[in-house]
């Protein structure tokens, strides 16, 4: 018996593991899962992806913030300033950019991860409050999962 639901005649599997896969198995798997969660919650994911890049007057490229909105939240997936650049405020000012850019997208909070090498505090400062570790991720350190509150739902 497969999956819980009624007795099958038994079936030989065949699993496939798939380095790297392409986009057409990635939608394979993907696409049913949208539309059964959609089934779920109604159509409104709100899905979009967002790039924000910093760079000097001259090109050089000093930072970036990749992003994406999914339902009511923003997911920040990536963010980066060049070592050479950091505590000149362009992290605090990609964070504030793209919490602008979830509240113009109608989000409600903002959530990421970050190690504990990498900018916990940082986060905190800001607003963020953790909601989860993983500890010894990698061996010897943390990751944090971390969110803010940035809207609140009006109630009609």
């Amino acid at each position: 018996m497969r999956g819980g639901g009624p007795k099958q005649a038994i079936m030989k599997l065949n699993f496939t593991l798939t380095p790297e896969p392409k986009p057409d198995v990635r939608n394979q798997i993907i696409d049913p899962l949208i539309a059964f969660n959609e089934a779920q919650v109604g159509r409104q994911r709100n899905s979009k992806e967002f790039a924000l890049v910093v760079r000097a007057e001259t090109g050089e490229f000093l930072g970036g913030l990749l992003g994406s909105t999914h339902w009511n939240h923003f997911f920040v997936s990536a963010i980066f300033v060049d070592e050479s650049n950091r505590g000149e405020g362009i992290g605090h000012e990609l964070m504030q950019r793209a919490e602008a850019l979830a509240l113009k997208q109608g989000c409600e909070r903002i959530f990421l991860d970050t190690f504990d090498f990498q900018a916990p505090g940082f986060y905190e400062k800001l607003g963020f409050k953790v909601f989860g570790t993983l500890p010894d991720y990698p061996i010897g350190h943390q990751r944090f999962y971390l969110v803010k509150q940035i809207r609140t739902r009006a109630t009609g």
